[in-house]
């Protein structure tokens, strides 16, 4: 029994089965979890090795190189790529996607383990360590409003313990403060006076606060160990500690030591409006919901905002707020599509029982799609939520074909019951069809690489999730309700409504058969045309990776040159932040600075609430800060939603490779000045900076050791005098501080000062420092970054008012100018570069879609030739969805790209209902007499079919609201290469299917011709 025919007989048991099916999406709905973007698995491992006063040049070669040359092996390395810097090496493998990074931390540990004794004593272990998505915060928060040491103090004890009790909550990072400290500052004259060193109070006080087992005592039946505590939990003990020196004498600290009750230095500012603050930022836990987590955070903080209101706590990042604002609008614009898609139903078909019944198939095949999506372990994202409004329209497609079919049947005279069998049965296979080529397209997906396929994945999922619902509603419940429901008024025919229209189209397919070869010539003619305009530029096609989503957040860099103090770049930075207090969409303005950069975060008013766009805002601050000197300043507007934050990932970065520092800096310089001269780049960054001055301690190592010194002790001494060190705690009211020792700033800060510290020798031997070590001025690079254990630099920039493939273009021909030496290559990368790896898998994917859409036809209609007439609608969509996007000048991304290969699944369906239908005329009708039939009769469905589809994706075609712009390419593909193949369809297809069988005959009486001399000559 058929299914159509079950669901007609058994009409109780199918509508339980939908009841059924809706109740379990419902329920599927609601644990769904709601999230930006589908989670993606990113296969990065990093090994981090630290060693302490290496300069990057010493951690290159002796950390950086033996961990490359060991891990170069590991099975699924994609890239390696390292990062050495001062006192630290970042050794970067990317993996292929789909390793499994768990095992290859295996094989890399016993990697490492064969080299570990080759590395320099003083480096710490190799750690290996993944690479986290969930690292970046879901939610920053600046608090102001009283002393910074206050202010720590609340953050540490209030603010974090009870946020990390949210449930998903990771962990609360702490930024900024004061952090009390109890600072021993030790005049050196008076410490050489007595004969001491530095190390004997250190010695001194780590006695002090031993705590040392001193024995047991008997207590009835048990025995009590006893333990002698020693800590200092006032000033007064400290200050009155005995040292002895080497001849017996005893002397207070306080006789060669300043005791003071101080703050550690401060190395990090940070501002709200302009006032002082501290910052807060929430990490949540992996697998956990971004929108859920971050909805309790924020109770929690309004809560402890009532407990404290002296305080000013603002959330100054919001990760949730874009998601459920972007999550929003898709909904909107997916109600809106399905709401146009019944308007032009019932346009077309005048009558509102046949509406209600086609409508029925929307709610029943996104509910399924839910339930479906449920158990496939997919989420509520802009994916997931943009297929299925990408498919809002197409979910009708089939209920309108039956409906029509079944329609027909009655206004023939037949019965609803017979009409509904027979109607159904007639337009079955092609139904089958057109589903599943449109479900087929999305089957490639799979062999695409990297993380585009963790990307399309569940829309592909979710699109075909909901058609074969679709599928399913159109054979059962809509046959079962039309032989119900469906009334026709005997003898008014379709023809009566529409006959001019049918009279029109009729005429214009018979003019077109009657000249079917000029009307191919013309069509071969303008695409020629098409492909030299689009070559020339005439047509223009603007390309990006990644479509720019306005998230309403501006960050603004400092950088200062290195070795600025902080409290330099502090007053900079101040200076950039009152420039920007007259910016009118500026809703809150945060400011951090550290050492020699600042970064100050802008949020903007809501999208709906200003006139101009992010990156028009943006490029006005950049005209704002460009004359501030002493500072690279560099402002990003926050336009991807792969979370790409702070200065990495350029829109565009060119990498010079080869072995030579002073040559790579030499191109470097070459490139950025041709970079500089092409027409919309920013934010130009060149990774290798200008050498930074430094003082470089040599040690005369004979000396050095006659006089009883080591280099280790040198180094040791020098650094606790400048730097200090940290040789106790000090407790008070239950809390703990460190006590730091260093000699007086007075006494160490000049290189002459430094010169003339005194170090004394195990054997009592006292020698100012520069009578034992060569004192240097040098100069060195900041980083030293490889890749595939080659050197390189690499020169980013991102782009304004032009499209990526335009700047990339003009980039690479000014480069290639270049005079390039033997032994150094340039390559592109950022987006540019996953913009071109990412289009080659995509066209392979189509091709591969094409195919399989071309082969299921092939085995629906058991024929080569009529599924070759029906692929010539996917040029044809090609050509429209070209012009779709050079007319409203939106750019060709991978979302586009998707949508084009959803195409050439999409195109074919009118197609194939029309080619069925012709054939099954022609089993009673020659082919011409069939075609003029055929074509009138499909006009209406077919219509029916693309303006819904069209009206369903129109909303989001405008690409309006919250992350709007990131279906609007894919939108307006669709939109526009089904249009233009449809219309083309109408006469194209049934011109071509006439020369095609044309063709087929001559060759089929040439070969019976062929066979019958065969047969005589026998």
């Amino acid at each position: 029994m058929k299914m159509s025919d079950f669901s007609i007989d058994r009409p109780v048991t199918i509508t339980m089965i939908v009841l059924a099916i809706i109740l379990i999406g419902v329920i599927s709905l609601n644990k769904l979890s709601l999230d930006l973007m589908p989670d993606i698995d990113t296969p990065f491992l990093m090994i981090r090795t630290t060693y302490d006063g290496a300069s990057p040049e010493e951690i290159e070669e002796t950390v950086t190189r033996p961990i490359e040359e060991a891990v170069a092996t590991v099975d699924g390395l994609d890239t390696l790529s390292s990062t050495s810097s001062e006192g630290s090496s970042l050794v970067k493998l990317e993996m292929e996607y789909g390793t499994d990074t768990d095992e290859s931390k295996n094989d890399l540990r016993d990697l490492i383990s064969r080299i570990e004794d080759s590395l320099p004593d003083d480096a710490e272990d190799p750690q290996i360590l993944s690479f986290d998505p969930n690292s970046e915060p879901i939610i920053e928060v600046a608090i102001s409003g009283t002393d910074l040491e206050t202010l720590k103090n609340l953050a540490e004890d209030k603010f974090k313990t009870s946020l990390e009790k949210i449930i998903g909550v990771a962990s609360v990072e702490v930024t900024g403060g004061l952090e009390r400290e109890i600072q021993i500052e030790v005049d050196q004259e008076e410490l050489i006076s007595y004969g001491l060193t530095l190390d004997d109070i250190r010695s001194s006080i780590t006695a002090a606060t031993s705590n040392i087992s001193v024995g047991s005592v008997d207590e009835g039946d048990k025995e009590i160990s006893v333990r002698a505590i020693g800590k200092f939990d006032n000033l007064d003990l400290l200050e009155n500690l005995i040292i002895t020196t080497s001849t017996g004498i005893k002397v207070k600290l306080s006789d060669i030591a300043l005791v003071k009750d101080g703050y550690e230095d401060v190395d990090e500012y940070s501002y709200l409006f302009g006032k002082s603050s501290i910052g807060l930022s929430v990490l949540k836990q992996s697998g956990s919901n971004t929108v859920q987590v971050a909805k309790k955070v924020k109770q929690e903080l309004e809560r402890l905002k009532k407990e404290m209101p002296e305080l000013n706590v603002e959330v100054t990042s919001d990760e949730s707020q874009f998601i459920e604002a972007s999550i929003s609008n898709v909904k909107a614009n997916f109600i809106l599509g399905g709401i146009l898609a019944v308007v032009i139903l019932w346009i077309f078909l005048r009558n509102i029982r046949s509406t209600i019944i086609i409508a029925t198939a929307i709610p029943v095949s996104v509910i399924t799609a839910f339930a479906l999506m449920y158990f496939g372990d997919l989420s509520l994202n802009m994916m997931t939520l943009g297929g299925l409004a990408l498919g809002i329209g197409m979910l009708v497609d089939n209920a309108i074909v039956v409906l029509e079919s079944i329609y027909r049947h009655r206004q023939g005279g037949k019965a609803r019951v017979k009409a509904a069998k027979e109607g159904t049965a007639e337009v079955g296979t092609a139904v089958l069809a057109s589903t599943l080529t449109t479900a087929a397209v999305f089957l490639p997906i799979v062999f695409i690489e990297d993380m585009l396929a963790q990307i399309f994945t569940p829309l592909a999922l979710t699109v075909t999730f909901s058609l074969l619902a679709s599928l399913f509603v159109a054979l059962t419940f809509i046959p079962m309700l039309s032989s119900k429901l469906l009334q026709v008024k005997q003898g008014i025919d379709t023809k009566d409504k529409n006959g001019m229209i049918n009279k029109g189209y009729k005429s214009i397919l018979r003019w077109s058969l009657n000249h079917k070869y000029l009307v191919m010539g013309i069509l071969f003619i303008a695409v020629i045309f098409f492909g030299i305009g689009l070559k020339t530029g005439t047509i223009p096609l603007k390309m990006e990776y990644m479509p720019k989503t306005d998230q309403g957040s501006i960050s603004v860099y400092v950088q200062l040159p290195k070795n600025t103090k902080t409290e330099k770049t502090d007053t900079i930075v101040k200076e950039v932040e009152s420039s920007l207090y007259d910016i009118p969409e500026m809703e809150l303005i945060y400011s951090s600075v550290s050492d020699n950069s600042g970064t100050i975060t802008l949020e903007l008013v809501d999208l709906d609430q200003r006139d101009r766009s992010v990156t028009e805002v943006a490029e006005e601050i950049r005209n704002k800060v460009a004359d501030i000197p002493g500072a690279d300043i560099n402002v990003v507007a926050q336009t991807s939603m792969m979370g790409r934050k702070g200065r990495g990932g350029s829109e565009i970065e060119v990498t010079i490779k080869g072995s030579g520092l002073d040559t790579l800096m030499e191109l470097s310089q070459k490139v950025l000045t041709e970079v500089k001269a092409t027409e919309g780049t920013r934010n130009i960054a060149v990774s290798l900076e200008d050498s930074r001055p430094e003082f470089q301690i040599i040690t005369d190592e004979k000396l050095a050791k006659e006089l009883g010194f080591t280099r280790a002790e040198i180094a040791s001494v020098v650094k606790t005098a400048l730097a200090g060190s940290t040789v106790a705690q000090y407790t008070d009211d239950g809390e703990e501080y460190d006590i730091l020792l260093k000699l007086k700033d007075s006494q160490t800060n000049s290189i002459n000062k430094l010169k003339n510290i005194l170090l004394t020798s195990s054997s009592g031997v006292v020698v100012p420092l520069s009578q034992i070590v060569e004192i240097e001025s040098a100069k060195g690079p900041n980083e030293i970054e490889r890749e595939n254990q080659e050197k390189i630099v690499t020169v980013g920039m991102d782009i304004y008012a032009r499209s990526l493939n335009e700047v990339q273009q003009d980039v690479e021909t000014r480069i290639n100018n270049l005079s390039i030496p033997s032994g150094y290559s340039i390559d592109y990368g950022g987006d540019a570069g996953d913009m071109n790896d990412s289009f080659k898998q995509l066209a392979f994917a189509m091709v591969l879609a094409v195919i399989l859409v071309y082969m299921v036809m092939a085995s629906q209609f058991e024929s080569l030739i009529y599924p070759f007439v029906i692929m010539f609608t996917v040029p044809l969509a090609l050509l429209g969805a070209v012009l779709g996007l050079s007319i409203t000048g939106v750019a060709l991304s991978v979302y586009g790209f998707i949508g084009i290969i959803m195409l050439a699944g999409i195109v074919v369906n009118n197609a194939i209902v029309m080619i069925d239908y012709i054939n099954h005329r022609r089993q009673e009708e020659d082919r011409d007499e069939a075609i003029l039939n055929a074509g009138p009769i499909r006009l209406r469905p077919i219509m029916m079919t693309t303006l819904t589809t069209v009206l369903g994706l129109l909303p989001l075609s405008f690409g309006m609201g919250d992350g709007g712009e990131t279906q609007q390419a894919m939108a307006i593909v669709v939109i526009a290469g089904l249009l233009f193949s449809t219309i083309l369809t109408l006469v194209i297809i049934p011109v071509l299917y006439s020369i095609v069988d044309d063709i087929s005959n001559i060759v089929k009486r040439s070969l019976k011709r062929v066979m019958y001399k065969e047969e005589s000559s026998i």
